[in-house]
């Protein structure tokens, strides 16, 4: 890549705050990571990290030099896009920053027509919070980003993509197994699982109960978990009800070990949205899987979304850049 050596060593240093694991990181000895920051900070004529025993944490001039560098890796990687048709490198790196489910049940099936166009691309993806996620794009750590909650800010481009479902989930032998559906008020009968306080999946939930009469301070709430998989099993085990998105629940519903049911009033949707700076449109890698996110929006428009949970969620995520996604031969 176009990019100053000093710079990238002292951003992985910055992210990992810790010499050791920048070394493992770069594939070089702790001594070379050390003379490079030494050099920079020279060269700088200013410190950028503060040394205490063993532990290291940036100075307020750290702090902001690792705003710029973030802003040259990402004008970096839009050169290099550009340049591709050209004849450059198609290398250059991708940043994604993803919600769960998103990052595990819906990215996969991006990435493989997005590698088949750039072969040379890293790609990098972040999970987190849509809170973490909108941070992380703010600080220029990645280059898009993919949320599942509501998010207001002027200072951002946010464009919805797509739609999933949350979906209550009981164990197969649960004396609502076979109810076809279910009250809100109901719900206080039996603990529930939900996701950690604050997560975006919660909020959904806990809406839909108070537009249906039901307030938090009703609901049994003894366990909470920041996984979405962590709610399956418990749910599995016998440890209460749960919502879970409906992208999640293929295998489970294939093992017949839980059964999924209907809310009056129901189903919960939630959007997903794509975040990205203001400024032009992207171009390159970042392009194209826009180009994919927004396909996949327009294929769910037509198909009718059915209550019970499927694997529908995937199968309108295209597997190869066949169609609407043209190759750079035949699009230049």
């Amino acid at each position: 890549m176009i990019e100053n050596f000093k710079l990238k060593v002292f951003r992985v240093v910055a992210d990992t705050l810790n010499f050791r694991r920048s070394a493992d990181e770069l594939h070089l000895t702790q001594p070379a990571i050390t003379s490079q920051i030494r050099s920079l900070e020279e060269s700088l004529g200013i410190a950028l990290f503060d040394r205490i025993g063993r532990e290291i944490k940036l100075t307020p001039a750290g702090v902001t030099l690792l705003q710029y560098v973030r802003q040259i890796e990402a004008t970096t990687n839009d050169a290099i896009a550009a340049l591709a048709p050209f004849g450059g490198q198609e290398g250059g790196e991708l940043n994604i920053g993803a919600s769960h489910t998103i990052a595990v049940y819906l990215l996969p099936r991006l990435l493989m027509p997005l590698r088949e166009e750039w072969p040379k691309l890293q790609i990098h993806i972040l999970g987190g919070s849509t809170n973490e996620i909108l941070h992380a794009l703010t600080m220029h750590q990645i280059g898009i980003g993919l949320i599942e909650a509501p998010a207001f800010r002027p200072d951002l481009k946010i464009e919805v993509f797509g739609e999933d479902e949350l979906t209550l989930i009981v164990r197969a032998d649960h004396r609502w197994a076979n109810k076809t559906i279910l009250r809100a008020a109901e719900l206080v009968q039996e603990p529930i699982l939900l996701r950690e306080v604050g997560s975006g999946m919660r909020k959904f939930v806990e809406e839909y109960l108070e537009n249906n009469g039901v307030l938090r301070q009703q609901l049994r709430t003894p366990i909470d978990m920041n996984s979405t998989e962590g709610i399956l099993s418990a749910v599995e085990a016998g440890l209460g009800v749960g919502f879970v998105p409906c992208a999640t629940l293929d295998k489970a519903l294939r093992t017949g070990n839980i059964k999924t049911i209907p809310l009056e009033n129901g189903p919960i949707r939630r959007e997903l949205s794509i975040a990205l700076l203001n400024g032009p449109e992207p171009k390159g890698p970042v392009g194209q899987l826009l180009s994919l996110l927004r396909e996949n929006s327009l294929s769910r428009k037509n198909r009718q979304v059915r209550s019970q949970a499927s694997s529908e969620f995937h199968s309108s995520i295209p597997s190869r850049s066949k169609k609407g996604t043209k190759s750079r031969k035949e699009r230049h």
